[in-house]
């Protein structure tokens, strides 16, 4: 069996672990062979958060484009993919999108010469409107591929809807690097001084639909109703930021700002705070999620995000809450925030449940299923 996988960008470090994992998986099997197609270096908005680490890339892969996805022509994501499959002769395609013609042209061909398909599909149904032609057409894609890795219950329900039938769906996880991040973690705790109060983190793009200004008035309000007021630190960059720290300083609680870093940089600011809080009016999935319950840490996530369904358990490792609703997100922080609130009991249950979300079973259940999509093709 011969696996290629198509893949945007080389940068995407937690799909490199995923694919590290999968190239051991079938260094052990006879007859089976892995490629990774990445199409660029690293997407424009990823060029400020440092160099691609090509010796964390420990699997076969070709590059099309050494420069940014957003430079590379249609023509040129086309004879890449394409020259792939022809010189490599897979029995799977792994296309991890759906959203332009050069993905749709591969699957077609595919289609015509017998090469079975599989859709890596992060989009969730309520992460935007879903209706009208544009709607019916992605149906139509969806139902042309063989099978679906999902990041989660939302993307894969999402799919069903799309009449993806449930026999086809095979990897229903999303992960990141655990052990590195809690290495990193822990280091940074061993070397801090005690902190003078307590902090909510968020970490990501200072983008509308990340919510922060709703978060930042519900703060506001939730330190009003405790004793012992929570400040708030904020990890990132993007169109916002001026528009944050302005409103930063009209608020009574004081908001630290950093500018992005590597991913195996965040551990170092998450050990500065108490609580991940990801507040996203929209998220597919939100792997910060992910690297805060890496971390041992409590997490507060919006009910939008894909990732809520599947790591909060209410009450057991962290709160859930409508975005929508500055009141109850409100509520959500008093109850973090109340004196009774056993943080760390919450965090040690972020680092259970996160266990099952590791690099090894996401590969594990890849290759299971790419081993049952070419299967079908031999009845």
């Amino acid at each position: 069996m011969k696996v290629l996988i198509v893949h945007n960008q080389l940068w995407a470090h937690y799909k490199a672990i995923i694919f590290n994992e999968l190239q051991q998986l079938i260094d052990k099997e006879e007859n089976t062979e892995l490629l990774v197609v990445q199409l660029a270096m690293v997407e424009k908005s990823r060029t400020s958060l440092g160099q691609v680490d090509l010796a964390s890339h420990r699997y076969n892969y070709k590059l099309v484009h050494e420069g940014t996805l957003e430079e590379l022509t249609l023509r040129q994501r086309l004879i890449g993919m394409m020259n792939a499959i022809r010189t490599f002769k897979p029995d799977v395609v792994n296309l991890t999108g759906y959203y332009d013609v050069a993905s749709w042209m591969v699957l077609f061909y595919c289609k015509l010469v017998g090469i079975k398909t599989v859709l890596s599909n992060e989009s969730t149904l309520g992460d935007h409107q879903r209706k009208g032609l544009k709607e019916q057409l992605k149906a139509f894609i969806i139902r042309q591929f063989d099978g679906y890795f999902n990041f989660g219950t939302r993307s894969a329900e999402y799919l069903l809807t799309l009449g993806a039938k449930p026999s086809q769906l095979l990897v229903n996880r999303n992960c990141v690097d655990n052990e590195r991040l809690k290495e990193v973690f822990d280091q940074e705790k061993a070397l801090m001084q005690p902190k003078e109060r307590r902090n909510f983190i968020f970490v990501g793009r200072l983008i509308p639909f990340k919510n922060l200004p709703s978060f930042m008035d519900a703060l506001e309000m939730a330190n009003q109703a405790v004793t012992q007021p929570w400040g708030f630190v904020i990890l990132g960059e993007g169109e916002q930021h001026t528009l944050l720290l302005e409103k930063s300083k009209s608020l009574s609680y004081p908001v630290t700002f950093h500018k992005g870093v590597a991913w195996d940089d965040v551990p170092r600011y998450l050990a500065h705070a108490d609580v991940l809080v990801l507040p996203s009016s929209s998220e597919p999935w939100g792997l910060v999620v992910n690297e805060a319950m890496a971390c041992g840490m409590p997490v507060a996530v919006s009910k939008k995000c894909g990732c809520a369904i599947d790591l909060v358990k209410e009450g057991e490792n962290g709160f859930t809450f409508d975005p929508q609703d500055v009141h109850k997100i409100k509520d959500v922080l008093v109850k973090i925030m109340d004196a009774n609130t056993d943080l760390h009991r919450l965090g040690r249950q972020s680092s259970a449940i996160i266990k099952e979300y590791s690099p090894e079973n996401v590969a594990k259940e890849m290759l299971e299923g790419f081993r049952k999509i070419c299967q079908f093709g031999k009845k």
